[in-house]
């Protein structure tokens, strides 16, 4: 029988479609075609600064509402239920600042996915600190090496942002969530 597993999962990027959604906000507002594929990079800064003419983060702060309103990554929804009804314990582990957490209800509101607990912390804090999850699936290089840090599990969910960063071993890469529900079945397996 296979180990049921302890899984954090992050939100942007992973299970919200942030980048999209934000490609999305510019296209209406600037008419301008920018497409997840030309965000390479963590920092924002360069990128959508000289598009909007002012800091991004303050933008987005003033249209705050738009967070809930973005779309989910594909296979998140549905691989997320398929890993709870397999027995993993399913925890949404997301960091946010004070003016935008409640937007995380809200997104958890509209599209319900099936996690068992929410943990929200602030954007300068460890994830790895947060939770006891086994594993987390995050799209940031630093959280995942947090948990690795502390003998536990991570996949570095590919995204054009982190596509080039080289794995820490013994980080799992994964392009989509096929992919994560294989590597969490090899891992399950491995721990059984």
């Amino acid at each position: 029988m296979n180990k049921t597993l302890h899984i954090a999962v992050d939100m942007d990027d992973v299970v919200v479609d942030f980048v999209g959604g934000l490609c999305a906000a510019i296209r209406t507002e600037y008419d301008i075609e920018l497409y997840p594929e030309d965000i390479t990079q963590w920092d924002l800064q360069p990128i959508l600064d000289p598009i909007i003419g002012r800091n991004w983060w303050a933008w987005l702060r003033e249209r705050e509402w738009l967070w809930a309103n973005f779309g989910v990554v594909p296979g998140a929804l549905g691989s997320i239920d398929l890993l709870r009804r397999e027995g993993h314990y399913m925890e949404l582990v997301t960091s946010k600042p004070l003016w935008a957490e409640h937007n995380v209800w809200k997104w958890l509101g509209k599209w319900r996915p099936a996690f068992q607990q929410v943990t929200v912390t602030n954007p300068d804090h460890n994830k790895a600190d947060w939770t006891d999850a086994d594993i987390i699936i995050d799209d940031k290089m630093e959280n995942c090496a947090g948990f690795i840090a502390t003998g536990r599990k991570a996949i570095l969910f590919t995204r054009p942002h982190n596509a080039n960063q080289v794995l820490i071993p013994p980080l799992h890469r994964a392009t989509g969530w096929h992919e994560v529900r294989a590597i969490i079945r090899e891992i399950s397996n491995e721990q059984s």
